[in-house]
């Protein structure tokens, strides 16, 4: 490290840096996205708070708890954003405190992300394979939750356990990503961070697919008895919209994300070194002490880890597309909308939203027409 901060008169640690601060401090892409993570991070929060509500009441754990993970990811990232908004080191706060628990905190997140999406795409996988007419029962529901629950919580509990025996430094701050974990490249870092992910990601990603062609083969099935119930079949091209676009968010932008993601951790890691706790939490005389905290600027850090902050914020739309169209979610909207006054500049907001409304109008108008022959 270049450069080092001596805040001993303030009775820190001291703060390093690789080189000396830059003299210009921010600049127009900077700006652009800070104003664009922010402002879309918290709409995305606000949008997804309906689906979570209505999830919530219906016992859904695994798509509370993968909205909820979007949510705070967002949250996180507005706060180190508007911390650290800039290129001016010396004006920084060290970060004492939040970024001490901001690792722990965000490792959880991170593994709960990718472990709620598999139970998601398991859960619908199962649904669509019983073709299941009734709604579950209580007990059936908590079995399922059980179930869920297996899934989701082990592996990000696994690297929180890990999360400090593997910090190799204090912790990092950066420029718009604020906080970040300073992790030792040993095995348990490889299996629990990158590895494990990928697999639970690919199995995500392989009940994606099993569901949108198990849904095939149920609607080549279904498809004359649909055709003679305009209504039914109306809903029934509503449904595969939003599994097709699910699907698709899945395969496109997710896993690929993933892959490349472990890719790029994988070559940054380099060679594995033993896990050697003592090596990791002791630094020998040369080196920086552990207890030191490291600056990095924009022009420091890599793009993509600078950015990966938009795919929670990503996520709220896939989230919105296949939890916020319902009837009741659209009908929250709509309320909401009403209550800050927007009645008046939007009058269809008065009508409440039905999404068969113009099949059951072209319905009614038909046997109107029958009966007056």
């Amino acid at each position: 490290m270049g450069s080092l901060f001596d805040l001993a008169r303030r009775g820190a640690p001291e703060i390093a840096m690789p080189g000396p601060p830059p003299v210009v401090f921010t600049n127009p892409s900077l700006m652009v996205n800070l104003i664009c993570r922010v402002v879309f991070a918290l709409i995305g929060n606000i949008v997804c708070l309906v689906p979570l509500r209505l999830l919530y009441r219906n016992g859904e754990l695994a798509a509370v708890m993968l909205i909820l993970v979007v949510e705070l990811a967002n949250f996180e990232t507005v706060v180190n954003s508007l911390i650290w908004h800039n290129d001016d080191v010396e004006s920084w706060w060290p970060g004492y405190g939040l970024c001490d628990v901001d690792s722990y905190f965000h490792n959880l997140l991170i593994g709960l992300y990718t472990t709620c999406l598999l139970a998601i795409m398991r859960n619908l996988a199962l649904q669509i394979g019983n073709m299941r007419a009734s709604p579950l029962t209580k007990k059936e529901k908590t079995r399922r939750n059980i179930a869920q629950a297996l899934i989701i919580f082990p592996l990000p509990l696994l690297q929180v356990v890990w999360t400090y025996p593997l910090t190799q430094q204090r912790y990092i701050i950066g420029t718009l990503s604020g906080c970040s974990w300073a992790n030792s490249h040993s095995w348990p870092y490889m299996v629990f961070d990158i590895f494990l992910p990928v697999i639970m990601s690919l199995l995500t990603a392989g009940y994606a697919i099993f569901i949108y062609i198990r849904y095939r083969q149920v609607s080549k099935a279904t498809a004359s008895a649909l055709s003679n119930s305009p209504l039914a079949y109306a809903r029934s091209q509503r449904a595969r919209r939003r599994l097709y676009l699910m699907v698709v968010a899945i395969l496109v932008p997710f896993l690929p994300i993933v892959i490349a993601l472990a890719i790029v951790n994988m070559r940054v890691a380099g060679a594995l070194a033993p896990f050697d706790f003592n090596a990791i939490h002791h630094h020998g005389p040369d080196e920086i002490p552990w207890n030191t905290i490291i600056y990095l600027t924009s022009g420091e850090i890599h793009w993509s880890y600078m950015n990966m902050c938009y795919l929670p914020i990503v996520s709220t739309v896939p989230i919105f597309i296949f939890f916020g169209m319902t009837k009741d979610a659209m009908n929250c909207y709509r309320v909401a909308l009403l209550y800050l006054g927007l009645g008046k500049m939007f009058p269809w907001l008065y009508e409440e939203y039905n999404p068969d409304a113009r099949v059951l109008a072209s319905m009614s108008n038909g046997s109107h027409t029958m009966s007056t022959r």
